[in-house]
């Protein structure tokens, strides 16, 4: 039976942070001095692989299948299994120690050394990120401000999410970044082992491919935490996102007690901005939607998309606007 950890991250110590930084992942350029692929926390991250046996008329037979697990780090003697069993001949398994090699294969082949600014995990472990500072890629955005710029390569244990690398000036510490990076562009490659290294050896133009995409890039974060919202544009924006013209109780329901909660004092939420507004629609599909739905394309990923697009758009006051009118439709009922 699996176990749902939902404090892995701590439980693990595979957040790498240093005292000064914030919860919130509005503070974003705080790094741990000396980090490398090498000495990072994640490499404590121990993954076993039993072999799956199949019981054919009362006899047992070891089938060529292998599933990946923890011992359950806040449960003695149980274990917590990070995916479906696979074959090993066609899918190659990512434990957190191979991913942080796989890293250091990546950035040898683009000529740069070990070194890292953050790791972690996501989804209970089931995901892995890491991140490091770009100096090169480094811009002002319009209003002057410095931003720093990363490389983040991102992983699934299990196999729900491929192996990922993009540069973007958001480096990816938890669900709301994953899903902001997700939007930047980059490169994704399968779990086999031919793709793999096929990744490896395309690294070095995957770079560059990324930098030029990245400049001059316009910092979306940036962007929506500049826009003001009240308590009353949040909801109507959260209306026309979840519903149509007509909200249906479940929408309703969603945005009063679910949504705005979250735009208040969400994860990174200060009830002010569009910024705001976009961590509580990611906080709440990321937790309330599956695995598929969160995976690219995916229902949840398509909502938290749309989400951005709507929140960075010329359009937005309309679509606050045909928010508010469908609040005040299902008001009058």
């Amino acid at each position: 039976m699996a176990h749902k950890i939902g404090k892995i991250d701590l439980a693990l110590a595979t957040v790498e942070r240093d005292a000064s930084e914030p919860k919130s992942w509005h503070g974003l350029e705080n790094v741990t001095e000396g980090l490398s692929v090498q000495n990072c926390a994640l490499r404590k991250m121990d993954i076993q692989r039993g072999q799956v046996t199949v019981n054919v008329n009362g006899a047992n037979y070891d089938a060529p299948l292998v599933v990946p697990c923890i011992p359950h780090p806040l449960e003695s003697g149980k274990l917590h299994f990070l995916g479906r069993p696979f074959d090993p001949s066609s899918y190659r398994l990512f434990d957190s120690r191979e991913f942080l090699d796989f890293a250091g294969e990546c950035f040898r082949a683009a000529g740069m050394d070990d070194s890292l600014s953050f790791v972690t995990t996501l989804y209970d472990g089931a995901r892995m990120t890491l991140s490091r500072r770009l100096p090169e890629a480094d811009f002002k955005d319009a209003h002057g401000h410095g931003i720093n710029s990363y490389i983040n390569l991102l992983n699934s244990v299990d196999g729900s999410w491929p192996v990922f690398a993009n540069v973007s000036e958001i480096r990816t510490v938890c669900y709301n970044t994953a899903t902001a990076n997700l939007m930047e562009g980059g490169a994704s490659c399968k779990h086999t082992p031919e793709a793999l290294s096929q990744f490896i050896a395309r690294f070095p133009d995957t770079l560059a491919e990324a930098l030029k995409a990245h400049e001059g890039s316009a910092n979306a974060y940036l962007a929506m935490a500049s826009i003001p919202f009240s308590m009353s544009q949040a909801e109507s924006f959260f209306a026309a996102l979840v519903g149509t013209a007509k909200l249906s109780t479940r929408a309703y329901n969603v945005v009063k007690e679910s949504l705005m909660p979250l735009f208040i004092r969400g994860r990174g939420c200060y009830g002010q901005t569009a910024a705001d507004a976009y961590n509580a629609v990611t906080e709440y599909y990321t937790h309330n939607s599956s695995l598929e739905a969160n995976a690219p394309d995916g229902s949840a990923d398509q909502r938290k998309r749309e989400a951005r697009q709507m929140l960075l758009s010329d359009n937005l006051a309309e679509s606050i606007e045909k928010g508010r009118k469908a609040l005040a439709d299902y008001a009058s009922r």
